[in-house]
């Protein structure tokens, strides 16, 4: 073997090299991805289960949230509680929706997510809540609610 046959063997197996260092890349950098989204909607799934474990451990609170969907009167105090309490909720579902738009939550995970905060959302009184609040992430999550059917409220026949 000569010089020359010994350099273009170097080369050769430097681009083999550069080509399996790039297909490792890659392979991290999907597993990252992957990791991110889990993180993102594990984060987000969190904050709204947190929030569903408040109201079921507060029984002041869901008694205030109850009468308030009964269309009963609240004190002063209580309407602030349930007014912090619809603001939590909607912070969730709006972080979901910021994720699911940043490509972080898969589409059918979204899906599942939107579809089960129309027990919220679905009616007028929900789409009120969001429509009440400023900014334009509010205003895309109560586009995506608005283009769902509208449920009847509780107890309509």
């Amino acid at each position: 073997m000569n010089v020359e046959t010994l350099g273009n063997l170097g080369d050769f197996l430097g681009g083999l090299a550069v080509i399996a260092s790039l297909l490792y890349l890659a392979v991290q950098i999907r597993q990252n991805t992957r990791a991110v989204r889990s993180s993102s909607y594990h984060q987000a799934a969190e904050q709204t289960w947190n929030y569903c474990l408040a109201v079921a451990g507060d029984a002041s609170l869901a008694e205030i949230l109850a009468r308030r969907e009964a269309g009963e009167a609240l004190s002063p105090a209580e309407q602030i509680r349930a007014t912090i309490s619809d603001q939590a909720l909607i912070f969730g579902f709006e972080n979901m929706f910021r994720l699911h738009e940043e490509g972080l939550v898969d589409p059918d995970v979204w899906q599942n997510v939107i579809e089960n905060s129309m027990v919220y959302f679905g009616n007028k009184d929900g789409r009120a809540l969001l429509a009440g609040r400023p900014g334009p992430l509010s205003q895309r999550l109560l586009a995506e609610i608005e283009a769902r059917p509208q449920l009847d409220p509780p107890g309509a026949a």
